[in-house]
């Protein structure tokens, strides 16, 4: 009597994660609407988007404060 190896086998310490027997890939069990990745990549961008317009508006308003100072000083 053969014993038939089974189609996936589950990946020690990942309860999410099976190697499929045959091919050896690892594959992703974890029940995940469709599109969450893409919707939090989305969401990370217009984070950092949002994060380097706020840079951008500190650095002009430091400028302007540094030319003010300068200004201040060569007027005494």
């Amino acid at each position: 009597m053969t014993s038939k190896k089974p189609d996936f086998q589950h990946v020690k310490g990942k309860p999410d994660l099976v190697r499929d027997t045959k091919s050896g890939a690892i594959l992703n069990t974890k029940a995940t609407p469709p599109g969450s990745a893409a919707k939090k990549r989305q969401e990370k961008d217009l984070k950092i988007e949002s994060m380097q317009n706020d840079m951008d508006v500190l650095k002009s308003e430091l400028s302007e404060l540094k030319n003010l100072i300068k200004q201040s000083l060569l007027n005494k």
